[in-house]
């Protein structure tokens, strides 16, 4: 019976949701067909088998979201237990004997009281900020997880209820029932949400985010006349080129006279690494939510070679067929919202860089009559590397470069 077990891919993954099944008990597989689609928080791969045999037992369900080393699917290939595994996005075949008492349940398993309270690592730094011990907690969530809910509801708490011990607290009737009960709330008029997929990854990465990085926010108030001239030279030379390439391109030379803006945030040595080569995230809207494509050595091509490039990895994310190296390495991320709508944000940063930048949609100036069109660009940035007025003098040379794009071009 050979055991493949959820594998290491890199890149600092330690759990994935099961997405999709592509085989059943009963079926029979060869090796290297597909066999079952995984979401980390960098991408969706799809995992093929590395034996041939006969599909035992599935045990991790769709939706389920399960750690590293976890035993996915068992499958009868004819041979003593084995174990199957991967590394760094490629699959890798290791054969080695269970041995029996690894087979043992753990003890802690048989005594849930006695358990470390299971949360994710954004769920245990709120739970710090908010002065919560997780060991109170009620879970809720999928295999004793606990939830944001779950914190926000005991924080709610009473101060006697919080302190009460442990036992009684788990006796008491639910909150959120006591609660309720007085409310007009008829059946049909709620329903429930929980983050799963693509929306589950964003929900972790953007709490983590803003629990770890102190963000702070500057606008500038870009003259779009030349862009638009740039744009439709470009397309009277049958060179379709939307904005963002041109944003990428230009972002690039700015990085690289200040480079603290290039960097990403080590938390276990609390240190940065500033990079010396460029690797342009560009935010992505699909229908399952937003995904960031990653334009690599962005400094090294031109606009229209990014513009090619961004055209593929939008479409490979939009059909759910990214790879990771589409999405992985970069240093700062670019997000274009202009073409759906809104005139100002303040975007969160994409952890664990240190900076990110909003493109938004165009104004013309009517309070003055004029034909003069305008944009506002935010930038995020963490406080802790980054000083208020060196992000000042970052978007202002951005602000020289795309009111005169020639300067972008000439590059």
């Amino acid at each position: 019976m050979f055991e493949f077990r959820l594998p290491d891919i890199g890149e600092g993954v330690v759990e994935g949701e099961i997405v999709k099944w592509h085989v059943k008990a009963g079926d029979t597989i060869s090796a290297d067909q597909d066999m079952v689609e995984i979401m980390t928080d960098k991408v969706t791969v799809r995992i093929p088998s590395p034996v041939s045999g006969k599909v035992a037992e599935i045990l991790a369900p769709e939706g389920k979201v399960a750690k590293v080393g976890d035993v996915l699917i068992n499958i009868d290939d004819g041979q003593a237990k084995l174990t199957g595994n991967m590394e760094a996005g490629h699959l890798a075949e290791t054969s080695q004997p269970q041995k029996k008492e690894e087979a043992a349940p753990h003890v802690e398993m048989q005594k849930p009281s006695a358990q470390r309270a299971i949360a994710t690592p954004a769920i245990r730094k709120a739970a710090k900020d908010m002065g919560v011990d997780l060991e109170r907690v009620v879970p809720t969530g999928e295999g004793g997880r606990i939830t944001m809910k779950d914190l926000e509801t005991f924080a709610a708490l009473p101060k006697e209820e919080k302190e009460a011990p442990i036992e009684k607290t788990a006796e008491k009737e639910p909150v959120e029932e006591a609660r309720t009960s007085v409310l007009d709330i008829r059946p049909g008029m709620e329903e429930a949400y929980e983050p799963k997929g693509l929306r589950r990854i964003i929900f972790e990465k953007m709490a983590k985010s803003k629990s770890i990085i102190p963000h702070f926010t500057i606008a500038e108030q870009i003259d779009f006349a030349k862009l638009r001239e740039t744009r439709e030279d470009l397309k009277s030379k049958d060179q379709n080129v939307t904005f963002t390439p041109i944003f990428v391109k230009a972002i690039t030379l700015v990085l690289k006279e200040f480079p603290r803006f290039n960097a990403v945030y080590d938390e276990k040595s609390r240190s940065y690494s500033i990079k010396k080569y460029y690797n342009i995230g560009v935010a992505v809207d699909t229908p399952d939510g937003l995904n960031v494509v990653v334009i690599k050595n962005a400094e090294r091509k031109s606009v229209i070679a990014i513009s090619n490039e961004l055209t593929v990895l939008a479409e490979k994310a939009r059909n759910n067929k990214l790879a990771l190296a589409d999405v992985q390495d970069s240093t700062f991320t670019v997000s274009n919202v202009g073409t759906i709508g809104g005139i100002f944000s303040t975007p969160i940063i994409n952890y664990p860089e240190v900076a990110i930048i909003a493109f938004h949609r165009t104004l013309l100036d009517e309070k003055h009559k004029s034909e003069k069109e305008t944009m506002f660009v935010t930038l995020s940035c963490d406080h802790r590397l980054i000083d208020g007025a060196d992000a000042a003098r970052f978007i202002s040379k951005l602000k020289v470069l795309l009111e005169k794009p020639s300067l972008i071009f000439v590059e």
